[in-house]
């Protein structure tokens, strides 16, 4: 398909971010994909950061063929492996960055319907349970490597959690247990750690009197199914064929490019602030125009924040610096 055929990236209502480096964890594909392409429209020079080379290529052509201009690049980064997080966290740091889009992650999928995707592994490189790890603490060192150069630019965070982080009972803090655990249970712990660093980053950037900003946005609930098209780019979700699904999912959801709407304006939104948390404003927050939201209590708690980022210190062995 020509990239006349394709459907431009619709406009946003956000000031240009002309002369801006934007690094997009997660940004060769699904909802990392399409943030990435709102914000190369926006004129924001991108980084892709991303485990992948082929499909990261793919992603750069693609917003090439819709935004005339668009300068993006490529950051080799695996979230699953600290030593990669480290190498690449101190490669971005080397020149300026203005903001951080905190947007890769792993979940898993039931078993039924089949599919056709490959089985995720248990742990990550470094022998954490895969959506802790990935997710969370992979997240957290890259963010910690990198945040002096955040600090010199007074630049910005934004850490994506999930509505699924309503449904964790434990706290923040809490190590997951796999073996008790079901797949989408481990994502949603996960999540709430993400939220709660991102939180509590707010705090600490607050009491220093830093004007480098940390928030949390949630993209509702995404579906490939829903996107418009993208050719080259891989899609992170089973294909499910059942007849209508498109119509019924269009009720209670939207596309990836939609779920990324509301990352992208809590990065470069004016009325976005330090500690805020952005997501759909439609119906149970799941899909629809982006509003500042209250997450559940468990995300907001300071004390279970801080001891989340101790152990994660001692994890990962990076130390957040603020």
């Amino acid at each position: 398909m020509s990239a006349a055929a394709m459907t431009s990236p619709a406009p946003l209502d956000l000031p240009r971010l002309d002369g801006r480096t934007v690094v997009v964890t997660g940004g060769a594909s699904g909802i990392g994909y399409f943030a990435a392409e709102h914000l190369a429209a926006l004129g924001a020079s991108v980084v892709i950061a991303a485990r992948n080379p082929e499909r990261a290529a793919a992603a750069i052509r693609s917003i090439g063929d819709l935004v005339p201009g668009a300068d993006v690049r490529y950051q080799p980064l695996d979230l699953a492996d600290l030593s990669s997080v480290r190498d690449a966290g101190r490669q971005l740091r080397e020149g300026r960055v203005d903001a951080l889009l905190a947007n890769a992650g792993v979940i898993g999928y039931p078993a039924w319907p089949p599919t056709g995707l490959p089985a995720l592994p248990a742990t990550t490189a470094d022998g954490f349970e895969l959506h802790w790890g990935t997710n969370y603490l992979g997240h957290f060192a890259l963010v910690a490597t990198m945040l002096p150069a955040l600090l010199e630019s007074q630049g910005r965070v934004v850490l994506v959690g999930s509505l699924s982080h309503r449904n964790v009972r434990e706290p923040a803090d809490s190590l997951p247990e796999p073996a008790t655990a079901s797949d989408l249970q481990l994502y949603a712990r996960s999540k709430l750690a993400v939220m709660s660093l991102g939180f509590t980053l707010a705090r600490r950037l607050s009491a220093a009197g830093s004007g480098a900003t940390s928030l949390v946005a949630h993209p509702g609930v995404a579906m490939d199914v829903l996107d418009p098209v993208r050719p080259g780019i891989s899609r992170n979700q089973p294909t499910v064929r059942v007849p209508g699904l498109r119509a019924a999912a269009s009720v209670v959801a939207q596309g990836k490019d939609g779920g990324a709407r509301s990352l992208v304006t809590a990065l470069a939104s004016p009325r976005a602030a330090n500690g805020d948390y952005w997501g759909p404003g439609g119906l149970f927050q799941l899909a629809g125009r982006p509003g500042v939201l209250r997450p559940a209590a468990n995300a907001l708690d300071p004390e279970a924040g801080e001891r989340l980022v101790r152990v994660s210190e001692e994890l990962t062995g990076v130390r957040l610096p603020i």
